[in-house]
Formats: structure tokens, C-alpha cells, sequence
């Protein structure tokens, strides 16, 4: 039975390199010829090489630093005509991409301006009150209380803000509502 097996394979093996019009003697190996690009027509242009692109061709994002930079040496309070503008300044003044205050059920108190103002206020406002110390990447919050109502302060920034700069901030928040409420 095996030698009838091993008769079968051999002969499967010859009669498939005798149609490739190789036969195979032994010891030596079977190359095939390399592919054969498609001819160029007529029309077509002549083939170039592509050069690589040196590394410093290539634009690279601007990095961001860590921590927010330095906060300005101007004012939030004076000079402004209303909450929202004095809110905008105090973004300006720390470099934030956005401030919004919220009460403690979810509602805007008031913001600097953005499509997510409502939806941080919603989301931020009550998962303060129940859960503090809750850290979100790109949120900071702190929370006060002003003429009896709680207050959610929500900072929207990718960078780290030290304890000291949130506590400027904010000190800026309690003076706003003070001129303004």
C-alpha cells in the first residue's frame, strides 16, 4: 500500500514539472525567471525614481508644554462690560481653552463661550457634587460657594494645572461674581 502511495506522488510530481516544460534532475533547483513589469505603451512617460523626502522637510505639530505657561499680568474685572467678557478675560489671562461655571444641579451659571459650555455643565456640575476628587483628562474643577448657591468652576484645558494657578483662578472667579452678581 505505501509503495503504491509513493508511486502516485512521484508520479503527480513528474507529470507537474514535465507540463511546466521543466523536468527536474536531481540536485538541482528550479529558479523561475523574475516578473516582467508591463511594457511602457507609447504615450505612457518613462519610469522615475522617487527620491525620499528628507526628515526635516516633513512639518512637525508644535509642541505644547506640560503645565499651563505663566498666567498674564492683566485684570478680569475692570474694563469689561459684562460677566461673559470678564470670563473671557480670565481664560486669556491663564491661556484656558475654556472656562464655564455651572450650579451644583447641572445648569450654566455662566461661561466664557463654547458649543460645550451646556454639556460640561450638565455632565461636570453634578458628578462634582457627588464625586469630587474625580479626575477627567482636559477638565480641572473646583467648586465654592457664592450668596448661598454652590458653584462648579470648570477649567477645559490638555495641560496641567498646578494647585497654586487653580487657586488664582479661582480667587479670579470669586472676584468676577462679586463685580457682576
Amino acid at each position: 500500500m505505501i509503495i503504491v502511495v509513493i508511486a502516485l506522488v512521484a508520479g503527480a510530481a513528474y507529470y507537474l514539472l514535465r507540463g511546466q516544460g521543466k523536468t527536474r534532475e536531481p540536485g538541482k533547483t528550479v529558479v523561475s525567471p523574475p516578473p516582467q513589469h508591463p511594457p511602457h505603451l507609447e504615450y505612457q512617460p518613462d519610469v522615475k525614481p522617487v527620491s525620499l523626502i528628507p526628515k526635516k522637510s516633513i512639518p512637525h505639530p508644535v509642541q505644547r508644554h506640560d503645565i499651563l505657561p505663566r498666567p498674564k499680568d492683566v485684570g478680569v474685572v475692570e474694563g469689561f462690560a459684562d460677566l461673559t467678557e470678564s470670563f473671557r478675560a480670565l481664560v486669556d489671562k491663564y491661556s484656558l481653552d475654556q472656562f464655564t461655571l455651572a450650579t451644583a444641579d447641572g445648569l450654566v451659571f455662566a461661561s466664557s463661550g463654547g458649543e460645550s459650555a451646556q454639556t460640561d455643565a450638565a455632565g461636570y456640575g453634578e458628578l462634582f457634587v457627588n464625586e469630587p476628587l474625580v479626575e477627567t483628562p482636559g477638565v480641572v474643577l473646583f467648586g465654592f460657594t457664592h450668596k448661598g448657591s454652590d458653584l462648579v468652576g470648570i477649567i477645559r484645558t490638555n495641560l496641567q494645572v498646578p494647585e497654586e494657578i487653580s487657586q488664582r483662578i479661582e480667587n479670579d472667579t470669586k472676584d468676577i461674581l462679586n463685580r457682576w452678581v
